[in-house]
């Protein structure tokens, strides 16, 4: 059973995803994301700290978090500042997000990107495709998680799989056992019930993940991280990745807030 949160998230998305197509004009597929690498692949080839920093307006526990984006701006600096990935907001109202953010993430950078959503739509999975994104978020949660992940594949999507606790450790350890190993799976630290953070997830999920896929398997620790000593913490867990969003999104310097979570300044 999903949390009341993720219940009305959901319920939201169904109708605001209608009013965003509807937005849409006709979109050419953009074939960049077939020269764009995926994140599993820039973690792999990345040394030192692997940031993907995620343009996030807004968020049901902190309200609007930066007003007025200039989103090409954003992204570029983002990308000088060394971040291996983006992860773009695309849910309109508790997010702030939209498929435009996305779109103009994508023209600006050469990054890897993630379209951020509540994912639950064979259309959500063609925009991400056809704006360019390289990867999806799948949120184990939602359910259908089989037949989406085969939907990522088909439209050439590197899906990012997200468990928040120890109970859906059962769900990857099925899709192991029906001979599915994805590339890459998030750990949210954020308890979806009561919006709370605790690292301490991804201490607890982290090893019993890599158990499962015999460290064949990139894992990404999300939300509440805000220093290096945040990273350090999460990395002696193993954690092959940090999806960070609110603390970079808060910072005056975007720039210079990166460098000191890569342990650079």
């Amino acid at each position: 059973m999903m949390p009341n949160i993720l219940s009305e998230i959901i319920k939201s998305r169904k109708k605001s995803l209608i009013d965003q197509i509807h937005l849409i004009s006709a979109v050419n597929p953009d074939e960049s994301n077939h020269k764009r690498k995926k994140i599993s692949d820039a973690i792999n080839i990345h040394e030192g700290i692997s940031i993907i920093s995620e343009i996030k307006p807004a968020s049901p526990s902190q309200g609007d978090i930066r007003r007025d984006i200039d989103i090409r701006e954003v992204a570029s600096i983002m990308e000088k500042s060394g971040v291996i990935g983006l992860s773009v907001l695309t849910e309109p109202v508790y997010f702030n997000g939209s498929f435009q953010n996305l779109y103009l993430a994508l023209k600006s950078t050469s990054l890897p990107c993630l379209m951020k959503d509540f994912v639950f739509s064979r259309e959500q999975f063609k925009i991400a495709r056809d704006f360019g994104a390289t990867n999806i978020l799948l949120i184990n949660l939602l359910g259908n998680l089989e037949e989406m992940y085969d939907l990522a594949l088909e439209f050439d999507l590197e899906p990012l799989i997200e468990i928040h606790n120890v109970a859906e450790i059962e769900d990857l350890k099925h899709l192991n056992e029906i001979g599915i190993i994805p590339s890459l799976i998030g750990v949210n630290n954020r308890n979806l019930k009561t919006l709370e953070i605790d690292l301490d997830t991804s201490k607890e999920l982290i090893p019993e993940i890599k158990k499962i896929f015999n460290n064949e398997v990139k894992v990404i620790s999300e939300s509440g991280i805000n220093t290096l000593d945040d990273i350090k913490y999460l990395e002696s867990f193993d954690a092959d990745g940090f999806l960070i969003g609110s603390s970079i999104m808060q910072s005056n310097d975007i720039e210079q807030k990166i460098l000191q979570l890569r342990g650079i300044n």
